[in-house]
């Protein structure tokens, strides 16, 4: 032994060789698989998933035709409801402000895919209280 590693028949300038490209290899691959990791996290930072809605698992509150049927959708509102306005919150959830009907003015939330009712705010009328200057 000479203090330079094994030497015999068997080791040759080749296998340092290979060696040395494996080595190299095993670089490039963690090197790419980092990047690959940092950029799914920026993606999933800067592209988030909605979070679960609640109350999607109750009843649902749109009655709808048979499955695969885009027909007439029954929202159980009270006759003279009128829709005044309509905006998209979230992916596939309508934000429906409903006014008359002889009801206080209202706000549904519709999963459209789901073709259920998640939500209902309704706005009451609160009586002003006017505090009189001392």
């Amino acid at each position: 032994m000479n203090g330079q590693g094994v030497s015999g028949p068997g080791t040759s300038v080749a296998a340092s060789r290979g060696l040395l490209a494996a080595v190299i290899g095993m670089g490039v691959l963690l090197a790419v698989g980092s990047l690959v990791l940092v950029g799914v996290l920026v993606h999933r930072i800067s592209h988030p998933k909605p979070a679960a809605i609640a109350g999607l698992n109750a009843e649902p509150a749109v009655l709808a035709g048979a499955a695969g049927n885009d027909g007439e959708l029954v929202l159980g509102e009270p006759v003279g409801t009128h829709v005044s306005g309509m905006t998209r919150e979230r992916e596939g959830v309508l934000a429906v402000a409903l006014t008359g009907g002889g009801g206080p003015d209202r706000v549904l939330l519709w999963d459209v895919q789901n073709r259920r009712i998640v939500g209902r705010l309704v706005m009451s009328p609160v009586a002003v209280q006017v505090v009189p200057a001392p």
